[in-house]
């Protein structure tokens, strides 16, 4: 008898907390957002990395525009980017007659404009004197 009380109890607690859930005030103030009719659901606007996404680049994509970028800093005569996941490695090239100095300004002025340009990555510069 004891436990037909506990079930029927706790059988009415339970039907009584669905109802009141299932009767929650509707304000008309919740507002619901569409996806984007970009044909994937609207899954190219949370990861960046699909290929029909914007704001998708590639690694080819990427070392030509630090190419551009090395273009802008002056007295380098050549370079080689590698690409290894989220780190960058520049390798630049400036004369010979150059002094220390004249090289750590190359490399830090690189390093800065590089930085800025591709804030994704992080970029490593070194300057040799050939």
């Amino acid at each position: 008898m004891r436990s037909r009380t506990l079930s029927f109890t706790l059988c009415t607690l339970l039907a009584a907390a669905l109802m009141g859930s299932a009767c929650q005030k509707q304000d008309g103030t919740t507002r619901v957002k569409s996806y984007s009719q970009d044909g994937a659901l609207g899954i190219t606007e949370v990861n960046p990395n699909m290929p029909m996404s914007p704001t998708y680049h590639t690694y080819k994509e990427d070392t030509r525009l630090m190419k551009e970028t090395i273009k802008q800093v002056p007295q380098v005569t050549g370079s080689n980017i590698t690409m290894n996941g989220p780190i960058a490695t520049v390798r630049l090239s400036v004369p010979a007659n150059l002094s220390a100095e004249e090289a750590a300004r190359v490399e830090r002025d690189a390093y800065d404009k590089l930085s800025k340009a591709m804030p994704r990555y992080t970029v490593k510069v070194s300057v040799s004197r050939k």
